[in-house]
This record gives structure tokens, sequence and C-alpha cells, in this order.
């Protein structure tokens, strides 16, 4: 045979060799890309539930719930434009005398509420309905809260009951600094087990039942600071009104920057947060209660702890500036 001959089949054969390998060899590298596929999957970590709490707050402090003065609500009534207005104070003083339209609600019910209409909620000072906002804003209610409450509704104590911020009684004179503290510890996040569920919706649900109005007074307080308990204090005032006086050892935190902040608070500790009124620091400690925190507001606010105007802003509650609207 001749060596064309020879070269042709060689060269035939080569072909046919190759065809038959090509689909094996694809094959092959098809299995591997599929094998690292798998592998980087394994490497991907599910979210924990703080994580995905986080990023639902993160979602609401970009919008978060607001504050309706009574005039305002007022005149979205009297103009038939009123939102669902929810009461959370007590059955008995719901029934002596309530914002027209009203209905009354625990707290632990509020969950029940459609989603797909405007909610306005009001308890007696409008802290407890601080917590109830920024709870049911987490939850993508469209909600506010009425400023001051049923405080700055009604005039009648028989309505309001005796609990509206009263300067006299409510507001003391306990010691102010003017230097600013600073946190040198760096401390990890709460773990959070509200839940086995991996579904997002249920696990901010069950951040969310975790929430409950709670409080701490400013002669307490100041106790714990005497006894220099472990604990963390924040303000949530602007960095100017901090300046001007702040509680001894706290740090100031505006509650949009809180979730940048929290490697500064102790999750084995109480947090105690204050603003000026105890609306701001009320939706502040239910967001840290759904993080995981042992979190208090203060009783109201910086207007609780000094009568100097100079600190506490004038910002104060003011029961002689109530109008009176009727209740029902």
């Amino acid at each position: 045979m001749r060596i064309k001959d020879w070269l042709r089949i060689l060269l035939v054969f080569s072909v046919v060799l190759l065809l038959f390998t090509m689909p094996m060899l694809t094959a092959c590298g098809g299995g591997d890309g599929e094998q690292e596929e798998e592998e980087e999957e394994e490497e991907e970590e599910e979210a924990s539930e703080f994580e995905i709490i986080m990023e639902a707050i993160e979602d609401y402090l970009a919008d978060k719930a607001g504050n309706m003065s009574a005039s305002d609500l007022h005149v979205r009534i009297a103009e038939d434009d009123a939102p669902y207005i929810v009461s959370i104070r007590s059955a008995a003083d719901y029934a002596a005398g309530h914002i027209p339209g009203a209905v009354n609600m625990t707290f632990g019910q509020l969950t029940t509420l459609s989603d797909d209409e405007e909610i306005l909620v009001y308890c007696y000072t409008g802290q407890s309905g601080s917590f109830a906002a920024a709870m049911l804003g987490v939850l993508e209610y469209d909600v506010t809260n009425l400023l001051h409450g049923m405080c700055a509704w009604s005039t009648d104590p028989a309505v309001t009951g005796t609990g509206c911020f009263n300067a006299s009684r409510d507001q003391g004179d306990y010691a102010v600094e003017t230097t600013a503290n600073t946190v040198t510890t760096s401390y990890d996040y709460p773990e959070l087990d509200n839940t086995t569920s991996s579904d997002e919706d249920t696990i901010i649900e069950a951040a969310a039942a975790t929430v409950s109005p709670s409080y701490i007074t400013a002669a307490d307080l100041n106790l714990k600071i005497a006894e220099e308990e472990d604990m963390t204090i924040i303000s949530c005032r602007s960095a100017a009104d901090y300046a001007a006086g702040h509680i001894p050892g706290a740090i100031n935190i505006g509650i949009d920057s809180l979730l940048d902040n929290l490697d500064k608070i102790d999750p084995d500790a109480p947090v105690y947060v204050y603003c000026y009124t105890g609306h701001t620091a009320g939706q502040a400690a239910a967001l840290l209660q759904m993080l995981g925190y042992d979190a208090y507001s203060l009783k109201f606010g910086m207007c609780s702890w000094t009568s100097d105007p100079a600190v506490h802003m004038n910002k104060c509650f003011n029961a002689s500036t109530v109008t009176g609207y009727d209740v029902e």
C-alpha cells in the first residue's frame, strides 16, 4: 500500500476517534461545572433571622411612621377623610370616651388588622402608640401615630386619665453632662431563635410578636446609673442637642443610623433609649426588641429628666395648649 493511502486511512481514523471522544469530553466538562455549582450553593449560607429582620427594619427606616397632630386628625375626620383609627387603651378607658370612629384593640391584636388601608393608632401619651407604629411599619402597614395620644385630643381627665405629662409631677432635675461618650468595645449581634421557619414573612412576624411597650422612669434610670449597673443608654436626639446636655453615660445614635451602630450595644445588658418626649425612643426601642435586645424607652424622654429648657428644648407636652375635641 502506498504512503498516500496510509495517510488517508490515518486521517479518517483520527476524525472518527475525535468524533467519538468529543461527547465524552463535553459530558465530563459539564459534570465538573455542575459540581462546582453545587459546591458554590453549599457554600452559600441561608440568611439568619437577624439578617432578615435587619433588612426589614432598614426598609422601614427609609420611610418610617410619622406622628399626626390632633388638629390634623380632627380636620381629616371633619372632611370624611379619616384613616382607620385604632385605640390601644384599656376597654374601660375606651368606653369612657374615644376619638369618633375609633375601634379598640389590645396591642397583641394589632397584627390582625387589614394592611390595605391607612391606619392611625393612638394610646394615652403617644409612647405606646410609637411602639405599635414601628412594629406595624416593619410589617409594611401604612401607619401613623397620634402625637401625644389621647392627651392631645381631650381636656377631660375622665377621658384622658391622669397619665398625661405634668411637669410639676413628672419632671426631674437629674444630672446631665456635655462630654460625648464613646464605646470602645465592638459587640456581637444577638442570636435569634424566634421560629423554626425559614420563610422570611414568618420570621418577621415572629420578631414583631416580641414587641411590647416597655418603659423606665427617670428616677429608676438615675438609680441604675448611681449603682453603676451594666446597661447601654442611647440618646436618639440631634447631635447638637446631645452636646447641649445628655444623661450621664449616654451615647448618641439617631434612629436613622441605628442599624449602623448595633455593634456599640451590649446584647447581654438592658438598653435604655430616650429622645425628647418618648415618641422616637418608643420606635427605636421597638425595633431593638425585634432584633433581640432588651430595650426600654425612657418615659416622657428628656422632658422627664430635666427642667432645663436649654436641654429638653421646650418640646415637652403642655396640656394648656390642647384644644379639646369631641369624643364618643
